[in-house]
């Protein structure tokens, strides 16, 4: 398979009047937000790099909190997180290190309470001894108890059932790999599934892209590059894709941008010489509140270290 892009010549970086952008909650010690997602009844899951805790926060509280729900046994670090049904997720974690991770785990969580089980449960359900740094992740839509979780030094993406365990190497390229000159060597980061396609970010390539797929998660197409980076410096995370076929993805150093079906990129929130946005590592979009919350890691602002933050971005 071969690279194959739409836009000739390369869409521009658009320009316009910037969303309102809240902060909805800071962690006062330092904590890394990695990754989230959006729960049924409305709140936020965070995964971070702090000794593999997993929070919950309730963005339309009068005064958001962030509140441990879960550790992970064995990971010092979850990353990325996938619904594989009401209120149960599939997430990625192992012991950190430089760019190569190890004891790389998938675990599930459910939120699904009874009198038999009155506590959220997390169990490992595959350990994948090959992976080195696991990060995005997404379910399949049709079957959504089976897993697509991106290698960013592998340059592959791996595919989980987390009924059985099984787990195999769904998809191999070049376009999933950092170039070998990169001086971050994070190839494939944010991972979603939509419809029958899988969208994927390349920090190292700073590409947005897709390829389609079968139900069964199996690529049957070339890699359709439909936008590339134009900022120097910047690199894209994590991302949704909404109904209209744009998709608004995590820009470090500190912005989010909107990329369009057609590949234009407009920054929506920071960017520039902004403060707003620290290390944005992680896009959630609410459709119907038109709202998209944005996960950070935090970093230095002023000669002061600001921690993960979660904010609200008007659409």
């Amino acid at each position: 398979m071969h690279l194959s892009s739409p836009l000739t010549p390369v869409a521009l970086l658009a320009t316009s009047a910037l969303a309102q952008t809240t902060q909805l909650f800071n962690f006062t010690t330092y904590v890394d937000i990695e990754n989230g997602i959006i729960r049924p009844n409305g709140h936020l899951l965070l995964t971070t790099f702090s000794n593999g805790e997993l929070f919950t926060l309730d963005p339309v509280s009068p005064d958001p909190q962030a509140q441990l729900v879960a550790t992970f046994p064995g990971a010092t670090a979850i990353t990325g997180i996938a619904s594989i049904g009401p209120d149960k997720y599939a997430i990625a974690g192992g012991v950190r290190g430089s760019y190569h991770y190890t004891n790389e785990t998938i675990y599930t969580i459910d939120f699904n309470t009874s009198a038999k089980n009155p506590n959220s449960t997390v169990k490992p359900v595959a350990h994948l001894p090959n992976a080195v740094m696991l990060n995005g992740m997404a379910a399949l839509p049709a079957q959504p108890q089976t897993i697509l979780t991106g290698d960013s030094r592998l340059g592959c993406i791996f595919r989980t059932d987390t009924t059985t365990g099984e787990t195999d190497v769904a998809f191999k390229h070049e376009a999933l790999s950092a170039p070998a000159n990169a001086s971050v060597p994070i190839g494939v980061n944010g991972l979603k599934t939509v419809g029958e396609y899988i969208y994927f970010t390349n920090s190292g390539r700073g590409t947005f892209a897709r390829v389609r797929m079968t139900p069964n998660g199996t690529v049957v197409s070339d890699v359709e590059v439909i936008a590339t980076l134009h900022e120097a410096g910047d690199d894209w995370d994590d991302f949704q894709v909404v109904a209209d076929g744009s998709a608004y993805v995590a820009q470090p150093t500190n912005a989010v941008v909107r990329i369009t079906a057609d590949g234009s990129q407009q920054v929506v929130a920071g960017g520039g010489d902004s403060e707003v946005v620290v290390g944005p590592t992680s896009v959630h979009v609410d459709e119907g509140r038109g709202v998209a919350y944005v996960t950070t890691r935090g970093g230095t602002v002023g000669g002061v270290v600001v921690s993960g933050q979660v904010l609200q971005v008007e659409l």
